[in-house]
């Protein structure tokens, strides 16, 4: 039983140590790529790291801005 224990505690903080950290799609924000949601954002499968990430997606689709948008996105520069 210890063993048993043991290796299920052991493979449950591997994976909290080296858990894959990817970008929020609109916001740029780090999360765990375990703990993204993702939406259909311009015909891709894209991750956000919150629910207000994702509302801003849908509402920019559903009015039509998605060309707007990604200009936008592309002209802004990267921190650092």
């Amino acid at each position: 039983m210890a063993f048993v224990f043991s290796s299920f505690f052991e493979t449950k903080f591997f994976a909290f140590k080296t858990s894959e950290k990817i970008d929020c799609f609109h916001c740029g924000e780090k999360m765990r790529k375990s703990n993204a949601l993702t939406t259909s954002f311009d015909g891709f499968m894209q991750p956000v790291c919150c629910h207000g990430c994702l509302a801003i997606l849908r509402t920019v689709e559903q009015n039509k801005l998605v060309a707007e948008y990604m200009k936008n996105k592309a002209s802004q520069t990267l921190p650092g």
